[in-house]
């Protein structure tokens, strides 16, 4: 089961969040699963499956925080959400940097910004998403695989 996988991928992403942020890991396993399963089943090693789920995780707790602001009120509680969502972009965004994913940083920011857009426009494709990483995962199998 990949729970050691999601356990770990959660406390490398709880190192990397600021404490001042106040964010917390509230992501339900299951949006975690599927992305988690794909990377087990993976050649890549242990400590880059943990990192690329972490990033996976800071990107779908972004899109669950922007997708809290529509039934929100407004005031404090909207602000935080969408500061909340602001930070976690830009999380995933440094992790990739600091951890030399550059190509995953170019695959996945148009796929973002395509999820951003149709949600306002009202139609959810956050699959997307999953999507695009599993093309991403089977790509560098590839190149693992080539290497060997």
């Amino acid at each position: 089961m990949n729970v050691e996988l999601i356990q770990n991928a959660s406390h490398l992403l709880r190192g990397e969040l600021s404490p001042e942020a106040g964010i917390e890991l509230d992501l339900p396993i299951a949006d975690i699963q599927p992305y988690a399963l794909l990377l087990e089943q993976s050649d890549m090693p242990a400590l880059r499956r943990q990192r690329l789920l972490s990033i996976y995780i800071a990107i779908k707790l972004a899109l669950q925080r922007h997708g809290e602001c529509e039934g929100t009120g407004g005031g404090e509680a909207l602000v935080r959400k969408v500061l909340d969502g602001d930070y976690l972009y830009s999380l995933y965004v440094q992790l990739c940097l600091k951890w030399s994913e550059i190509d995953l940083l170019a695959k996945l920011a148009p796929v973002i910004k395509q999820i951003q857009i149709q949600r306002a426009e009202g139609r959810a494709e956050d699959d997307r998403l999953l999507t695009s990483l599993e093309q991403y995962v089977q790509l560098e199998n590839h190149h693992i695989r080539r290497a060997i």
